[in-house]
């Protein structure tokens, strides 16, 4: 768990917010110092300053594109404008030369005319300014900053596979983690209550921490994919599968969306389901030793304190516990967690070895994700290594 806490950490590090900023400045020095006063978060107190320094550059690097094409679309807007109002005029130039109507009407009308054709040209050529602008950024900034973001990832999750793999081994290698004898008392009944609640916590936020990650890459290539003007190519053998390498996009467009489709293609499912399986297991625990409380009630006082004490730590549990399945659909055939009139049951073996088997399916599904995750990420990285020569040869040529 605390592996996951730390983990967690550092996803809201190497994640940029993607939020736009209700300020409109006109030049990039405004997006400049309106990044630069963000800088100061205490989001990164707890980690590497040299990475906290890339990431907080990224940021700054996506509101900056943020801004321009903000300034883009009002440039275009404003050119829209024009020419509709262009349009209108020479419609009503060719009503007047149609009529004969006065000389200075018709003056007048294509005087204003000339006017809004020198604006519309002057429009054309900021917006295509504006255009150079952000694809410059984009390809000589945000670019090698997303490598880099991409590098740091693949040294997280080799690390994360590592610990996970020295997880495996150590659960496979205990012996019965349960003691023999149970003594049913408050510390038993509020340890297994709490591990109860760090559990759901746990599921909760690492399917947060997955979807994060694979969020921040969704918008990020479907931001790109706007830029590019796609027609299908049909063959004989059916429709061309999109590619940004075949049409000459530049790298950014390329790794994204390998990105893109490399955590689209790894589910968390299994790690997510383990993790239900086992804090199932607790909770059915916990349900077990809440019963055998109840039978042990007579007219002692201090018994119905501690059932009343039980019925509110088990209402606080299902509460999380239905919190956590409608934000986490999980597709189940056998029934591990069902709702009954709006009251979870917890389905699951409670014996020592199932909660201990259960725990180590968690590590080795956790093993598994983990080194899915590292091989997309080096496949990623050389992708990128192929694409620095293409590249410098198309710029030589």
């Amino acid at each position: 768990m605390a592996l996951c806490e730390s983990a967690s950490k550092m996803l809201h590090v190497v994640t940029p917010s993607l939020s736009v900023v209700s300020s409109q400045p006109s030049t990039s020095k405004s997006a400049e110092s309106s990044s630069s006063t963000n800088k100061g978060g205490p989001a990164y107190l707890d980690i590497d300053e040299d990475m906290a320094m890339r990431t907080r550059s990224l940021s700054a690097t996506l509101q900056k594109l943020y801004l321009w094409e903000k300034k883009l679309y009002h440039e275009v807007k404003a050119e829209e404008k024009m020419r509709v109002l262009h349009d209108r005029k020479v419609r009503k130039l060719k009503r007047l030369d149609e009529r004969g109507a006065e000389p200075h009407k018709v003056d007048d009308t294509r005087s204003v005319i000339r006017s809004l054709s020198v604006k519309i040209g002057m429009a054309i050529q900021v917006v295509d300014k504006i255009s150079v602008t952000i694809n410059k950024i984009r390809d000589e900034e945000l670019w090698p900053q997303i490598n880099e973001l991409i590098q740091g990832l693949t040294r997280m999750w080799k690390s994360m596979l590592e610990c996970h793999r020295i997880q495996c081994q150590a659960i496979r290698e205990a012996k019965n983690l349960s003691p023999s004898s149970k003594k049913l008392g408050d510390a038993h009944l509020h340890a297994t209550s709490q591990l109860g609640h760090e559990l759901l916590n746990w599921i909760t936020r690492f399917s947060t921490w997955i979807g994060s990650q694979k969020g921040y890459v969704k918008a990020l290539n479907s931001w790109l994919l706007k830029c590019i003007l796609y027609e299908p190519e049909e063959t004989p053998d059916g429709i061309v599968p999109f590619s940004p390498g075949r049409m000459g996009a530049p790298p950014i467009f390329v790794i994204c969306n390998q990105w893109f489709q490399a955590l689209d293609r790894i589910s968390e499912k299994e790690v997510i389901d383990s993790m239900h399986v086992f804090a199932m297991s607790v909770l059915q625990l916990w349900e077990h030793d809440k019963l055998e409380i109840r039978q042990k009630m007579g007219a002692n006082k201090d018994y119905e304190r501690k059932v009343r004490n039980l019925d509110r730590e088990d209402q606080r549990l299902q509460k999380e516990l239905q919190a956590l399945d409608k934000k986490i659909i999980l597709v189940s055939g056998d029934g591990d967690n069902q709702l009954v009139s709006g009251h979870a049951v917890y389905q699951s073996d409670t014996g020592s070895g199932s909660l201990q088997g259960s725990l180590q399916r968690i590590f080795e599904a956790m093993e598994r994700f983990t080194a899915e995750s590292v091989k997309a990420y080096e496949e990623l990285l050389q992708r990128a290594e192929e694409e620095r020569p293409v590249r410098g040869n198309e710029r030589n040529s």
